[in-house]
């Protein structure tokens, strides 16, 4: 299973990187991902794009068709299309999401971004959200995303992560630690 994995990456990120080596050359790199989002939505859309482009049933020319008419009416930039039929005519189309995730983090890292997620008992208010973007943007020198989502078994508190980092300040947590330390006691 993690040679598959291993072989979607690795296909991801080289067809990722290719698109966006273009898409700086271009000077639209913005375009690509507003492209890219549209094929993104697909995948959340609809479950039966899934099971077309994982399924290795379908031959090779009902893919670069079908392909070629999403693409067509989705209104796809020249080298977005291009990119999406070599994968398809190579056989990596069970890759397409995986580098459009790797195409939009070259592009955050290129703008500087970081996405972090914030989970909270209950919904922040704008204002919260406001002062948490300022306070983390100014701790890691980076301008930020918030993703923020609502977790009601976290009881009270924050789960906030940043990239590979996770800082649990939630009750939850605090009474998992607290479960454990009377356990040691007892």
């Amino acid at each position: 299973m993690s040679e598959i994995t291993s072989l979607t990456k690795d296909a991801s990120f080289r067809y990722a990187n290719a698109l966006f080596s273009l898409s700086l050359e271009s000077k639209k790199t913005s375009k690509y991902e507003k492209d890219l989002d549209k094929v993104l939505n697909l995948f959340k859309e609809d479950p039966n794009f899934t099971l077309f482009i994982k399924s290795p049933l379908y031959p090779r020319n009902d893919q670069l068709l079908t392909m070629k008419a999403i693409c067509s009416n989705l209104k796809l930039s020249e080298d977005v299309t291009n990119t999406i039929l070599v994968m398809t005519s190579k056989r990596r189309l069970f890759s397409l999401k995986e580098m459009i995730l790797q195409f939009k983090d070259l592009y955050r890292l290129n703008k500087n971004e970081l996405i972090v997620e914030i989970s909270s008992a209950k919904n922040l208010s704008k204002p919260d959200l406001d002062v948490l973007k300022k306070s983390i943007s100014a701790k890691i020198g980076s301008n930020i995303i918030v993703k923020s989502k609502t977790d009601p078994h976290i009881i009270g508190g924050l789960i906030v992560k940043i990239g590979s980092k996770l800082i649990d300040t939630s009750i939850r947590s605090k009474l998992a630690k607290l479960k454990n330390n009377l356990k040691e006691v007892g």
